[in-house]
């Protein structure tokens, strides 16, 4: 199956790699796989949410894509999601778009340089670098 993979980390960095896949699924006639990667980092950031409605980081991440999914409805694109829970987002990011058949990784880069990128690193870069499928790269504006 061809679709385009667009990994989302609930950043309103990470959403905005959603606009121009939307545009190339709809240009390619590719479905949209919406993918979170529970990992650390994401598990925390989900916290507050998970702890005022009860819920486990699963499904407070399909919740989230759910959300991003419904906004997209109409636009003549159909929307998948999907939520695994991994150690290392990069790696994670490049098996699924292996396993999913995926035609392309669309995704956004932080932007982060110097000391931040050399403390978090880049999970944009990881991708770039470990994937077997063309990689889009949506700089944040």
């Amino acid at each position: 199956m061809n679709s385009i993979l667009v990994p989302l980390d609930t950043s309103d960095a990470a959403a905005e790699a959603i606009g121009p896949a939307m545009e190339l699924a709809d240009a390619l006639e590719y479905p949209v796989l919406l993918l979170a990667v529970g990992d650390v980092v994401v598990t925390n950031a989900m916290r507050p949410v998970m702890d005022s409605e009860h819920i486990t980081a699963e499904q407070a991440l399909q919740s989230y894509l759910g959300q991003h999914a419904t906004s997209l409805e109409g636009r003549g694109v159909e929307i998948e999601t999907m939520v695994i829970d991994a150690r290392d987002p990069a790696a994670a990011i490049a098996d699924t778009a292996v396993s999913q058949s995926s035609s392309m990784i669309v995704m956004s880069s932080h932007g982060r340089t110097g000391a931040a990128r050399w403390l978090l690193g880049s999970t944009a870069d990881r991708v770039i670098r470990s994937s077997r499928v063309p990689v889009h790269l949506v700089p944040v504006r």
